[in-house]
């Protein structure tokens, strides 16, 4: 548990989903390598390093499929809430790989350690993709900006933009394929055979594991919501007609940035081909499909996971798992049902200016619409529970108290009592070394003044005096033999 609480910081999984949106502010190609296969993809890897642990864990104590499987279906189907009422072109994306990445971690908790593993490496090529095609539209609207003089609308506000299928044909086309690609469209994108695989994974592990089923409904919704809010991005980026001076004259991106999109394009498609899987439309008796990817992958942890199958501490083998018509099925109506429903909403009547109401608020409320738009207020909950108290902490308690009050004032005190010793001491050496000893000092000056008088230097007066004093001796001795004194 405690090292999937690190995959779900790294991974970005609920409640530590809010920073990754914000890792989309940098350079769209940093974005791109970030969303789609170096960074947020190192927790699932984790998780399928580690896949025997997990796999003991969910056989020993059905919690540990509950927390990990419960965690990536709610963070998948949250953050496809989140993107459905996004407007910007690269925010949209965020909250999809949030989404995608919750595919991944419900897949793990629920024992499909090959399909989370196949998601992983065929959403990183259509990702790529549609990171690397948003990074052109807001080239091509910047450019748009540059042409008219304008440099306060929002290049990458999808509201801003329309009609850039003729404008940009090529990343239009690439686009569109990894927005396919997201949505699984059916037999012809990888992301619906690495899609289905985890749906069909889900539903084959419900008997044993009953978060099988509740992951299997879970993450159907989120397929549908991910087919319909990647058709109304494709739609009200592409489709109708330029809605502001930046889409109209927006153009084509240079082959610097168009061919990587064409060769991501290609993996977009035919990437998903290596994990068909061996009884697809239960034709494992003709061998026609050879599941590649399950043989290659699976091959890292079948040894362990067989003979901890034998030691019954995992619920079942690394092997191909029984066809089922239900998980195909849901896959094929919910990306095509997300698909025709964005369509409907977007594309028949794309919009036709920057202030049109959003259809999608017609459908679910301003509330829920402003709601989703919010990020379910994750970010405000948040900086009400942890970042106002912590600052108000710090800034009231720490500093006021503590530091001003309790160590400033402690330190002010010594240093104040320091002081007034000082002080006193001065006072006492000013009153007996400098006032007495300046007294003595002036008293003998005074004497010394007094008494210079006497050295006048004339002989006369010295004689005078000395004649003087011998009176008076004369006088004393005198009155002295006479009794008087």
């Amino acid at each position: 548990v405690m090292i999937f609480v690190g995959t779900a910081g790294k991974s970005a999984q609920f409640p530590f989903h809010v920073w990754l949106p914000n890792a989309m502010e940098g350079p769209t190609p940093v974005s791109a390598v970030i969303h789609a296969a170096a960074m947020v993809s190192a927790g699932i890897f984790l998780l399928l390093r580690i896949f025997p642990l997990i796999a003991v864990g969910i056989a020993t104590n059905p919690i540990f499929s509950i927390i990990i499987a419960g965690i990536g279906a709610f963070t998948a189907l949250m953050a496809a809430t989140m993107a459905v009422a996004q407007y910007d072109v690269k925010g949209v994306l965020a909250y999809s790989t949030i989404s995608q990445l919750g595919f991944m971690v419900a897949a793990v908790g629920v024992g499909a350690y090959v399909a989370a593993a196949f998601h992983l490496i065929t959403h990183a090529y259509f990702k790529a993709l549609l990171f690397l095609g948003s990074g052109s539209v807001i080239h091509g609207m910047e450019h748009g900006a540059e042409h008219v003089h304008d440099h306060h609308t929002d290049p990458q506000d999808m509201r801003n933009m329309g009609g850039l299928r003729h404008k940009m044909p090529v990343t239009f086309w690439t686009f569109l394929i990894g927005g396919m690609a997201l949505s699984g469209f059916p037999f012809i994108t990888a992301g619906f055979y690495s899609k289905d695989e985890i749906l069909a994974e889900a539903w084959y592990n419900g008997p044993d594991n009953f978060m099988g089923y509740i992951v299997f409904v879970m993450l159907a919704l989120a397929a549908l919501l991910t087919a319909f809010y990647t058709t109304r991005q494709i739609c009200l980026t592409f489709l109708g007609k330029p809605r502001t001076p930046l889409a109209e004259h927006a153009h084509e991106s240079n082959s610097f940035m168009t061919i990587p999109l064409a060769l991501l394009s290609i993996f977009a498609l035919v990437a998903g081909f290596v994990g068909i899987p061996d009884n697809f439309f239960g034709t494992e008796k003709l061998a026609i499909f050879t599941n590649h990817f399950h043989h290659f992958v699976g091959a890292a942890v079948h040894e362990s996971i067989g003979v901890l199958y034998e030691a019954d501490l995992v619920l079942h083998k690394i092997e191909t798992i029984p066809w089922s018509w239900v998980p195909i099925i849901f896959s094929i109506v919910v990306a095509l049902g997300g698909i025709a429903v964005g369509y409907m909403m977007y594309g028949r009547n794309p919009l036709e200016s920057v202030d049109q109401e959003d259809p999608v608020i017609g459908v679910i409320g301003r509330p829920i619409f402003t709601f989703l738009e919010n990020k379910w207020y994750w970010d405000e909950l948040y900086d009400r529970v942890f970042v106002q108290p912590t600052t108000f902490f710090s800034e009231v308690i720490v500093y006021e108290w503590i530091d001003k009050g309790l160590i400033d004032g402690t330190l002010h005190l010594v240093a104040n009592t320091i002081y007034a010793i000082g002080q006193a001491m001065l006072r006492t050496e000013n009153a007996v070394f400098g006032d007495g000893i300046d007294w003595i000092k002036d008293r003998f000056l005074d004497f010394a003044r007094e008494w210079r008088t006497l050295q006048s230097g004339k002989v006369q007066e010295y004689a005078l005096l000395s004649m003087l004093i011998a009176f008076v001796f004369a006088t004393f001795i005198l009155l002295v033999n006479a009794g008087i004194l």
